[in-house]
């Protein structure tokens, strides 16, 4: 078990680095969508840090609910958020399974 986490370090660093790079990203992003234009409180997302929750929710597939886009173009990015970060982990993930030594 020890020797497939040490072979794996570099793609779970990669995993790492990919989930940070998308939640950086898209976190700000979807704030300044859903930010509303007249300067009044927003309704879900407060602050970019709020989107960058919103991103980690989305990443983990769990999905709270208590924060949700509202505007076409919020929930356009969210669902290519999701599908964009499917796509992430399927690639790293799947190489340390390459690495199990199944002679042993």
């Amino acid at each position: 078990m020890i020797h497939f986490l040490i072979n794996s370090i570099p793609e779970i660093i990669l995993l790492l680095l990919m989930w940070s790079l998308g939640v950086l990203m898209f976190g700000p992003i979807i704030y300044f969508v859903e930010k509303p234009a007249d300067d009044s409180v927003a309704k879900n997302f407060t602050s970019a840090f709020s989107g960058m929750w919103f991103c980690v929710v989305t990443i983990g597939t769990v999905g709270y609910g208590d924060i949700v886009p509202s505007t076409d173009l919020g929930k356009f990015l969210a669902a290519v958020y999701a599908i964009l970060n499917l796509t992430i982990m399927t690639i790293p993930i799947s190489i340390p399974v390459l690495c199990v030594d199944t002679t042993a």
